[in-house]
């Protein structure tokens, strides 16, 4: 529909072509080529006329409709005066009239019944146009419409348009609309504004960030005279209302990249074309319709937030919040932060601290006044650190840190081609390239062997960040092996402090220095020359492992104390408000003394919370940042694969926060693994919502204080494994980490013990910090301290409790539990075999007879799978025939608790049992009363235990069986256990009398290890226990020592050993044989204490009768050697012999000599 110009179109053009809303034409295309000779003024060459040109007859229009051009289309005399009138179809030719023809049917001409007005001009419809080109020689149409009424509805706002609206009513109007079909949220309508402006970030969540833009040459101009250039432009299906009230507009949107609260901004132009009508009272908008009055309200909550973040000091908290909070409703996309993001940020109000003239930084406002005052004088009286850009940049010392490139000797130098820039990038480069200069922080050079380009990246706030591309340096460069700290370590040590400052370096890489030497190997290209760093470049390969270095360098004596630092990002964390100011200037002087400078615009002073590392950490512990759990709750149901790997990479972000999050999360891998067809089951969006549920009221983890005992709850289903680490503070149980993993193949068929010792294991490898710092306490009510004690179990079993031993860990069984997420993991995990066992009930049919000869029983068990076991039992002592039947009964239902059953029927014939034990008769026999007790007990231990009485005939198998007891041939195949039992079920045990030592014995320990898992409190004598303990077991109330190619052994005292030793060496029947045997004996009567062998050998040195019979050696104690003498009278051998009787001058001794050669 176009407006009907009075003069021609190329005309119309020279007129209008200086105005400054006009548009640049885009480039022109070969369809719109007509005539090579023909040129065209507005797309600046040949293809077609002025006058001919569609792009210019567009843009044209959009003038008309947009500004006051009018003067161009209608005569000035005739204007405001002419008339609507109704003009009939002509058909014209380039050169003269003609009729209609019938292969030029005439068509249908449009008219509008509506009330007729005369003032406003009219509104023409051309179709075709007359041109001189033969290949558009066709006829063309001209209508002309009446200007009419929009509509005659009445668009009013009552009291009832309050409904729902708190007080005060003076917030914006945010609404949510549909824009090409997706949903999309705080959109503000502003009829101040003239452009329809719809922000970069929203539609590339839109899926259209790749869609070409028309361009603008225009830029939008605020109220304050600040200009801003758009991008381009897009044209946008708008959908207003709710059906059946809805209407459909075509909106043309200024793209804008800067940053902003708002996804959207509706302004005068779009409102108009609908006749909306908005009332900021009632927050609302109102439109004609067809159907009538279309309503649209506002969303207040949204709209009191985009005002706060909208009055937040700093543009880089809006850009954060806005990226974090703003979504696309029905698209999974997963929000993409830029390359370089703050990682701190504040989560509460701020007020500016001025350091000097242009420079603020911001301190928190929550906490109290006096230690904020301190905490401003500190800031103040430490200025010097925060960097002023005006100043050049020294760096730190090259004492405390200077970066070297080292390169693969095999490695050639790459210099990268030179590559062209837009004329905008370019002026970025050179400002950039000017500012560096200025700051000292590159220099020019001539023949560099290596050489980079620069890549240009937006910046949130719509500037451009100069980047260097060393993707080739980086390839010949190995990785510097410097570690990084632990994320996790990090988040619990910062959790806890209830005054926390959160630190950005200033251009924090670019105050390293580099060496001399490989300055040159920073080099790069632009327009104005060759330049080379002097400093360390951001996009090194080794720049975050050498800026943590000299980090921890600096911070040596404060790291992991009084402050945190993960590279530039720092926080300094301190309890009381005058620790914080003394560890700040400590901090300061730190800095001061190496040349460290700090940013304050990204800095945050005294604030109770913030976030930091992609975590809200505060006094009260660690929290999910609320955007991470919004782009989750405020999805939609994924519609094709890559949304699902979205949606599940969001969810991996939680992990820590989410429990069971392998087994819910198990519906959306199978979806990723059919990748034939697409499918989105009714698993995955129970799942889904399950996940919205939990994540709408995320816990708050808890910070673990040293040596603290931690609690480990676990869940094994049969799709995964779940833990849950837990800390207990003021009786109350509060999570410390969420660990899940799926189960693949063979984990799958994994019984339920090695399940949970599972779990154990891979929480153990996730959170092997916290296993090696604390206590761990086991809570489940799986045997899983007997399965991994074990020595006899299966490989797997034997090497996870290998892997387990190294750290303290305990097995408690499962007890009552204060703290919601906690007891929901419980009661989730429990749920599934509380399922699994519904159906998983036993049958037993037992029967018995007595005889003179002795009584005989007769069982048979079908479990829930079919499978059937019989029982062929013979009792030796002598028995009644209800006693009989008492007996048989307590022994199924100690088989069939044996097999692990929790549900358990009975059958039996005898009608008098069945009855006493569902209490319609009494007891009158003594002993009876004592079966029936002892019944009811051994039943006491199912969770559900039934006692059915069935005639004999319905129990025949159980009958056969007892007969088979008595050494009948079987007549089948059919595997049967034959048992006997030696004493009545309710025989009374002696109580057996130990003797009482006032000093612990060394098995001690291990017996209470292993009964009541209590260990000593000496971490060497609980290591100790808890690697001998597998080595023993408990049988019938004796601690024995467990043997593979021997017997086990009873462990007996010291003092037993002794008396042992005695009998077997030197009693009755004692040979006083050697240690080696006597210890070969003992062992082969079953005995064992650790210092066996010792006290035998010092009981056979110290036996008299020993020692004399022993034999004597009178060999010598080594070999005689001959003495070899190399020639005569070389070597003599002198003696002395005596004493002999006296001779003269009292001489009683000879001397003696030999020569050993001539001997």
């Amino acid at each position: 529909m176009y407006h009907v110009a009075t003069e021609p179109q190329d005309r119309v053009y020279d007129k209008i072509k200086h105005n400054k809303e006009m548009r640049r034409a885009p480039p022109i295309t070969r369809t719109e080529v007509f005539d090579r000779n023909s040129y065209c003024e507005y797309h600046g060459s040949s293809g077609h006329r002025t006058k001919d040109c569609l792009k210019l007859k567009d843009e044209i229009e959009r003038l008309v409709r947009q500004t006051n051009i009018l003067e161009h289309f209608l005569a000035k005399d005739d204007r405001g005066k002419r008339k609507m009138q109704h003009l009939h179809e002509v058909e014209t030719n380039t050169d003269d009239r003609r009729t209609e023809h019938p292969s030029n049917p005439r068509p249908q001409t449009i008219t509008f019944d509506r009330q007729q007005r005369t003032s406003p001009p009219p509104v023409m419809f051309i179709e075709g146009k007359a041109t001189d080109n033969p290949r558009r020689q066709q006829p063309f149409h001209i209508f002309q419409i009446e200007h009419r009424l929009e509509s005659t509805q009445v668009i009013s706002f009552g009291p009832h348009d309050y409904d729902g609206i708190q007080l005060p009513r003076d917030d914006a109007i945010v609404l949510m609309l549909r824009i090409n079909g997706i949903r999309v949220k705080r959109i503000l309508v502003d009829t101040g504004s003239s452009a329809d402006v719809i922000y970069f970030d929203a539609l590339k969540r839109m899926g259209l960030g790749k869609y070409p833009l028309q361009p603008m040459t225009t830029s939008l101009v605020g109220f304050t005279g600040d200009k801003l250039r758009p991008l381009g432009t897009i044209d946008l299906d708008v959908l207003f209302g709710d059906a059946p009230q809805t209407v459909i507009s075509n909106v043309r949107f200024i793209v804008v990249d800067a940053p902003s609260a708002y996804n959207v901004i509706l302004g005068r132009t779009s409102l108009n074309s609908i006749g909306a009508v908005a009332s900021t009272p009632h927050l609302m908008i109102k439109f004609p319709t067809p159907q009538g009055v279309g309503i649209v309200r506002g969303e207040q909550q949204v709209a009191k937030e985009c005002y706060r973040i909208t009055m937040a000091p700093q543009i880089a908290h809006i850009e954060r919040s806005r990226k974090s909070q703003e979504f696309v409703d029905n698209l999974g996309a997963l929000i993409k932060e830029p390359s370089k993001t703050l990682s701190t940020e504040a989560m509460e109000d701020t007020e500016p601290v001025v350091l000097r003239d242009g420079q603020v930084t911001q301190l928190g406002t929550l906490l109290p006044a006096m230690d904020r005052n301190m905490v401003r004088e500190c800031l103040i009286a430490n200025k010097d650190i925060f960097a002023n850009e005006d100043d050049m940049m020294l760096g730190i010392s090259r004492a405390i840190a200077e970066h070297r490139i080292d390169t693969y000797e095999e490695a050639r130098p790459v210099q990268q081609r030179k590559r062209k820039l837009g004329l905008e990038r370019m002026k970025a480069v050179q400002d950039e390239v000017d500012r560096l200069l200025k700051a000292g922080a590159i220099r020019e050079v001539e023949y560099p062997r290596w050489l980079a380009n620069p890549v240009l990246v937006r910046k949130s706030n719509g500037k451009w960040r100069m980047c260097i591309d060393y993707t080739d340096l980086n390839r010949a460069c190995p990785k510097k092996p410097f570690p990084l700290p632990s994320i996790d370590a990090m988040i619990d040590s910062t959790a806890g402090f209830k005054y926390l400052s959160f630190m950005d370096a200033y251009s924090g890489y670019n105050q390293i220095q580099m060496h001399p030497d490989d300055e040159e190997k920073t080099s790069f290209i632009t327009e104005q020359g060759l330049f080379c760093y002097r400093v360390m470049p951001f996009g090194l390969k080794n720049a975050g492992a050498e800026y943590q270095q000299m980090v921890n360098n600096v911070f040596k004596n404060e790291l992991g104390g009084i402050i945190e630092a993960y590279i530039d990002d720092m926080v300094v964390k301190s309890c009381t408000g005058k620790e914080h100011v003394q560890h700040l200037n400590m901090i300061f002087q730190k800095m001061r003394d190496v040349g460290m400078r700090l940013n304050s615009k990204k800095s945050f002073f005294c604030l109770s919370s913030g976030k930091f590392l992609g975590y809200i950490v505060s006094e009260r512990g660690i929290e999910v940042h609320p955007s991470k759990c919004r782009a989750i709750i405020d999805m939609e149901a994924p519609k094709t694969v890559k949304e699902v790997q979205e949606l599940t990479g969001r969810i991996a972000a939680l992990n820590r926060f989410i429990a069971r999050s392998g087994e819910v999360c198990k519906p959306f891998f199978q979806t990723i693994k059919k990748t034939k067809k697409f499918e989105w089951t009714s698993q995955c969006q129970e799942a889904f919502e399950q996940i919205k549920t939990y994540l709408s009221n995320p816990p708050i983890i808890s910070r673990p204080t040293k040596g603290e005992t931690l609690y480990l709850y676990v869940s094994a289903s049969a799709v995964a494994v779940s833990a849950a680490l837990i800390r207990v503070e003021d009786g109350v149980q509060k999570p410390v980490y969420f660990v899940s993993k799926i189960l693949r193949d063979a984990e799958e068929r994994y019984s339920t013990v090695e399940k949970g010792a599972f779990a154990v294991l891979i929480a153990a490898r996730k959170l092997r910090p916290y296993f090696q710092a604390h206590p761990i306490r086991v809570i489940s009510d799986l045997p899983l301290r007997k399965a991994l004690d074990n020595l006899d179990v299966s490989g797997r079993l034997l090497k996870w409790a290998v892997e387990l031993s190294e750290f303290d860990i305990s097995f408690l069984p499962k007890a009552a539990y204060k703290g919601q997420v906690l007891a929901d993991f419980v009661v989730e995990s429990t749920k599934r075999s509380e399922k699994r066992d519904q159906e998983a009930l036993w049958h037993v049919h037992v029967d018995g007879a007595a005889s003179e000869r002795g009584s005989d029983l007769g069982i048979q068990i079908k479990g829930p799978k079919e499978e059937v076991f019989y029982y062929a039992i013979h009792i030796t002592f002598p028995v009644t025939n209800n006693m009989v039947e008492y007996e048989v009964l307590i022994a199924g239902l100690r088989l069939v608790e044996a097999v692990g059953a929790t549900k358990v029927r009975i059958y039996m014939d005898s009608q008098l049992v069945v009855h006493q034990i569902n209490g319609q008769y009494e007891v009158h026999d003594p002993t009876l009363a004592k079966y029936l007790e002892k019944a009811k007990e051994v039943l006491a231990t199912f969770e559900e235990a039934m006692i059915e009485h069935v005639p004999r005939g319905m129990n025949e198998v159980a009958d056969a069986l007892s007969k088979l007891a008595k050494g009948s041939d079987k007549s089948s195949d059919t595997p049967i256990t034959i048992m006997e039992i030696p004493e009545a079920c309710i025989a009374a045990t002696e109580p057996k009398v130990l003797p009482i030592s006032a000093q612990l014995e060394w098995y001690t320990p291990i017996w209470d290890y292993l009964t009541t898992g209590q260990l000593p409190t000496d971490k060497l004598a609980a290591r100790r226990i808890k690697r001998w303990a597998p080595e023993f077991t408990i049988l019938e109330g004796e601690l024995l020592k467990k043997g593979y190619r021997k017997p086990w052994l009873v462990c007996v005292s010291e003092s037993q050993g002794r008396k042992l030793i005695d009998e077997v060496h030197g009693g009755i029947c004692g040979s006083h044989q050697s240690p080696y045997t006597i210890d070969k004996r003992i062992e082969r009567e079953g005995y064992f204490w650790p210092t066996m062998r010792k006290d035998m050998i010092d009981v056979v040195r110290r036996c008299e009768r020993c020692q004399y019979h022993s034999r004597v050696s009178r060999r010598p104690p080594v070999s005689l050697n001959t003495i070899a003498s190399p020639w005569p009278f070389d070597v003599w051998g002198i003696d002395i012999l005596g004493p002999f009787p006296t001779a003269r001058a009292n001489l009683r001794f000879l001397v003696v000599a030999v020569e050993y050669f001539t001997k």
